[in-house]
């Protein structure tokens, strides 16, 4: 099974402590098995005696847990800091509205954030169906392959979105817009009909809708996906969810108003002041399509 790393190395990053120990956190964070030392300083490109002390203060503090068999996992520091991040309580708030349309329309429901040229699976309510897209919660996307990602693109202006990705896009499918003037065109075309729709840009078999998520100052902060087999994606599903996936999109933003005051929403809210700072990601199958 291949090491995943949640962030491609960034030789332009400053080599200290901190970075290093989060490369460390990061890299186990995009695993689902535990690594041994070994593992970890191969992905990040450590000298192993570096990130061993690196694991041994991880460990002190409860952020990486060692296994019987000497590999290593997150700790339960690190899920009790998460847990007070804005997505947990964004989450939190979606949650009847998402579980109240997933039973309308027979698919599973996502909520999603925009990390750079990423989306974010940072909520999700599993499909009833037996045969449905595989989904967790974490599982990135790269902006310009699925719905939730061009639905947040399309809350930018241009300019916002020239800064954030290349002219030429990576391909995924032989569906994946590939240049930036693709991408903008269609961008133009969510901002006019208020949603966006996806069909075998990510995953071949796979399509999906999204309707971005704005607080009370018209800021986006976050987005509804259903990601969907592409056998189901039919116009007839389409007239029938739409409607469904607005009215609770409207719902899921009043309650974000109605918090919109606390402080752990606040810099989720504030909109970024440049887009000139993206991050490469390595992706992985995502929740959001």
């Amino acid at each position: 099974m291949p090491i995943l790393s949640s962030s491609k190395p960034n030789t332009l990053r400053l080599r200290s402590g901190l970075n290093s120990g989060l490369d460390v956190l990061e890299c186990l964070a995009g695993n689902r098995r535990p690594l041994s030392m070994t593992e970890i300083a191969a992905t990040i490109g450590m000298a192993k005696s570096s990130v061993n002390k690196l694991l041994l203060t991880l460990q002190e503090r409860g952020l990486v847990r060692r296994q019987a068999d000497q590999r290593y996992v997150i700790g339960i520091r690190a899920w009790e800091i998460g847990c007070r991040a804005g997505p947990v309580e964004f989450g939190r708030l979606a949650q009847p509205h998402m579980a109240q349309l997933s039973r309308d329309i027979s698919e599973g429901v996502a909520l999603g954030m925009l990390e750079f040229d990423h989306t974010v699976c940072i909520h999700l309510v599993d499909s009833p169906n037996a045969v449905r897209v595989h989904a967790s919660i974490g599982d990135r996307t790269p902006a310009h392959c699925a719905s939730a990602g061009l639905a947040m693109l399309a809350t930018m202006p241009d300019e916002a979105v020239i800064q954030l990705l290349p002219e030429k896009l990576d391909q995924v499918t032989s569906h994946t817009m590939t240049t930036r003037a693709e991408l903008l065109a269609e961008l133009k075309r969510i901002r006019s009909r208020g949603y966006a729709i996806s069909r075998r840009a990510w995953r071949r078999e796979v399509g999906g809708v999204s309707i971005a998520l704005r607080d009370s100052s018209q800021q986006a902060i976050a987005v509804l996906n259903v990601a969907l087999l592409i056998s189901h994606l039919t116009q007839k599903w389409l007239e029938l969810a739409i409607p469904l996936m607005q009215t609770a999109a409207r719902a899921i933003e009043r309650e974000f108003s109605r918090q919109a005051e606390h402080a752990m929403f606040a810099p989720m809210l504030r909109p970024r002041k440049t887009y000139n700072h993206r991050e490469p990601r390595e992706s992985r199958a995502s929740a959001l399509s």
